[in-house]
């Protein structure tokens, strides 16, 4: 097995104030919710595709607003960072990730760094924000032999700020039925070979097929070592995947009735990368979403 390693929107109240010369003192009026699983610069993220995530194009700056870059410094000043895996921005205090990311890392995790609406790791944008790290979830019953319950969610050090570059990915409703999602990407600076060591270092997407887990679970494909709470994504053929370094990162589709972008899966693992009949294997955000849910309402 290779692990792939290397929400709830908030509501915000705007106080308006009364410049005017009369006495009388308006009420305050709450702003709209925040809407999740939008891009405001993007409608249509493969518009106008670059050229790798394996078989991967460059994805325009803000097409994924709720990617989150996890690091870890190279040196002991933390002055160098490495990109790690990726997460995704739940709400202005959460961001959701894989559990196996932090296998054997103890509390080092506390100098790690979260960089949130970035595109190139080399050359961070003005509108980049960064975040520590406070607090680390893991479920309970995850397993890091055979990676169930592959899920863990970080609580930055303090809320971040919504952007045109930086905003909460939608969860999947309980009710929601996958096979009727047929446009589902995947994205995140991984490497872009199998054989590569070094992550991308602009943000790569790519667009897969859910694929049945019955299909992905038979003899010729994984054997039987997809669970219930697991998701597939990929293209049989293979050519298309995640791979290092995109761990934690999201597997998204669009929500056919909203257009709006839904993560139902959280990078975990897969045998090789881009591989025929070895697609992507995903812990589903919507078998979690109650421990989800729970968690960052606490």
């Amino acid at each position: 097995m290779r692990v792939k390693t290397f929400l709830v929107a908030i509501l915000v109240f705007s106080v308006l104030n009364d410049v005017s010369a009369r006495p009388a003192i308006r009420p305050l009026r709450a702003a709209a919710p925040i809407v999740c699983g939008r891009r405001p610069l993007l409608e249509d993220p493969f518009s106008a595709a670059g050229s790798r995530i394996v078989g991967g194009n460059d994805a325009l700056p803000g097409s994924w607003p709720w990617l989150v870059s996890i690091q870890q410094p190279l040196d002991y000043e933390g002055r160098d960072f490495a990109h790690t895996c990726g997460g995704t921005i739940v709400n202005q205090q959460w961001v959701l990730t894989a559990a196996h990311c932090f296998k054997g890392v103890g509390s080092d995790y506390l100098e790690w760094r979260l960089v949130l609406g970035a595109r190139q790791l080399s050359n961070l944008a003005s509108g980049t924000q960064i975040r520590k790290i406070i607090r680390k979830i893991e479920h309970e019953k995850y397993n890091p032999d055979t990676e169930e319950n592959d899920i863990a969610l970080l609580r930055m050090d303090r809320p971040v700020t919504f952007s045109n570059y930086i905003q909460p990915a939608c969860l999947p409703q309980k009710d929601t039925v996958f096979n009727h999602l047929s446009e589902c990407y995947i994205a995140g600076w991984g490497v872009t070979s199998e054989d590569s060591g070094e992550p991308a270092d602009v943000l790569q997407q790519a667009q897969v097929h859910l694929i049945e887990t019955k299909k992905c679970n038979s003899t010729s494909w994984y054997n039987g070592a997809i669970r219930n709470h697991n998701l597939c994504a990929g293209h049989e053929k293979g050519g298309i995947d995640s791979c290092q370094g995109d761990s934690g990162g999201p597997l998204m589709c669009r929500r056919p009735q909203t257009k709006t972008i839904a993560v139902i899966g959280i990078t975990s693992w897969g045998w090789g990368c881009a591989q025929a009949k070895s697609p992507g294997v995903y812990s589903s955000a919507q078998s979690f979403l109650d421990w989800t849910i729970a968690k960052i309402t606490i």
